[in-house]
């Protein structure tokens, strides 16, 4: 078999509309969740000198617009995300969804104290409640939670770059609120808690998780990007094992999608295919990303053919 490639379902699929401010200049990086035949799609959405807030469409399962909210539905409202509310991930667990975005405040962006990890709860994208600043205060981004517990544990994965980590709380308040010297004690032994590291020449720079893991019947499935050393990205795949997440049972060597498209290569940040949502009908396993931090792609393959070829690469 051939290496395994996602193929574009379409054109762009969001675009930003110069009528609405706060989205005119770009509207990218979505995360997504199916819900029965439709998807909720949340993006990050930017006006003027980079200012982001999130907004909300809804979608079909062939990536056609059916609802789009002509308002933010995550403002900029703290200290930390006073440029941006970034890069949302969505992730249903326990009868809720969570987002988890990026909160950037835009100041000392070389001392790394510039981004920070917020998570929001909804129960049906219409109301939306920020709960806390979660995760290690250090720069940290492309995180989210496991959709169900691990052992009985949450399971929270994440990157500090270069690379991913991944850490383990007891519930949901223990994860809000861990005991003080908890991260502490995680950036001390990050190699420990380090579970995906740069392996590939289109990877050199850095990599990050993309959409929350999905548990597929060999394991979990992690889509994540991979940044090359002129700061191009690209798209892979990997295979967590279920009951072990931090270790990778396989993984491509190669992208399953790169910048081809006009809109993939110029934009806001040049030559960038941003996976950060998923979502399966049947076999089909679709991506929606950012393209060139301008615009929200969609491309799809079937798992099948995926799963196949990674059993081709086992670790």
């Amino acid at each position: 078999m051939s290496e395994f490639r996602l193929k574009r379902i379409s054109e762009i699929i969001l675009a930003p509309i110069d009528a609405h401010p706060w989205e005119s200049r770009a509207v990218f990086n979505p995360g997504t969740v199916r819900e029965g035949d439709s998807v909720h799609l949340l993006y990050r959405a930017v006006e003027g000198e980079n200012f982001s807030s999130i907004g909300y469409a809804r979608l079909d399962a062939g990536g056609q617009v059916l609802e789009r909210f002509s308002e933010p539905v995550i403002k900029r409202e703290w200290e930390i995300e006073k440029q941006g509310c970034e890069d949302p991930r969505i992730v249903p667990f326990e009868n809720n969804y969570y987002i988890f975005y990026t909160a950037y405040d835009g100041a000392n962006p070389a001392k790394g104290e510039n981004a920070r990890i917020v998570i929001v709860e909804t129960t049906d994208f219409k109301s939306y409640h920020k709960i806390a600043r979660v995760g290690p205060d250090t720069q940290d981004k492309d995180a989210m939670i496991f959709p169900e517990k691990i052992d009985g544990k949450i399971a929270f994965l994440h990157r500090i770059a270069p690379n991913i980590q991944l850490a383990y709380f007891d519930d949901l308040e223990h994860f809000i609120r861990p005991e003080n010297n908890y991260w502490k004690n995680h950036l001390q032994n990050i190699g420990k808690h380090t579970i995906l590291r740069r392996e590939y020449k289109w990877e050199a720079a850095k990599i990050g998780a993309g959409p929350p893991p999905v548990r597929i019947d060999p394991g979990w499935l992690l889509i994540y990007h991979g940044v090359d050393a002129r700061q191009i990205y690209r798209a892979g795949a990997a295979l967590l094992d279920y009951k072990n997440p931090a270790k990778v049972i396989a993984r491509l060597p190669y992208p399953i999608l790169e910048p081809e498209r006009g809109y993939e290569k110029v934009g806001d940040v040049n030559m960038v295919v941003f996976p950060e949502g998923l979502t399966l009908f049947e076999d089909e396993l679709q991506i929606y990303y950012g393209g060139a931090d301008s615009v929200v792609g969609l491309a799809a393959g079937k798992l099948t053919h995926l799963i196949d070829a990674l059993w081709k690469n086992r670790q």
